[in-house]
């Protein structure tokens, strides 16, 4: 299967709420989930600095990171690949185009959370070079230089 990452547009809206979703009901097991409260994407297609990139195939978004610029770092806010494709390196490949951004961007650093529950997440992340710099009690804060 052919894999096309670009940077989102807002006809990606619907795909990504749903991948929004999926991605909480597979993080919090259970299926009562919330979503983005209305109007929180528009900032990703604003002249802001936030963006979102997306993964691709066969026509379908199948991924996402969105991903907020900051001053002195890029914050990597949400992460989530379709089920059926995790473990294809797609969210791998998404982190990267996240990197490069806020490398482009000239940031220091690149920021995350994860749930302490999300063990596969929580690998990814170290196996990518991110190193827990708090403890926030049900979440690490996760950070990683990306510029020296």
């Amino acid at each position: 299967m052919d894999i096309a990452y670009r940077k989102a547009v807002r006809e990606d809206i619907p795909a990504i709420e749903e991948l929004f979703a999926e991605m909480l009901k597979s993080v919090n097991g259970c299926e009562n989930v919330g979503g983005y409260k209305d109007g929180y994407l528009d900032k990703f297609f604003s002249e802001s600095g936030d963006v979102i990139y997306v993964s691709e195939a066969e026509g379908r978004v199948i991924g996402y990171i969105s991903v907020e610029f900051h001053d002195g770092f890029i914050y990597l806010d949400d992460l989530s690949v379709a089920e059926k494709s995790r473990g294809s390196g797609i969210g791998t490949r998404l982190i990267e185009l996240a990197e490069r951004y806020g490398t482009d961007k000239s940031v220091r650093s690149a920021v995350l959370h994860v749930e302490k529950s999300n063990k596969k997440a929580h690998r990814l992340y170290t196996k990518l070079g991110y190193t827990v710099s708090a403890d926030e009690g049900s979440r690490y804060r996760m950070e990683k230089q990306i510029q020296r």
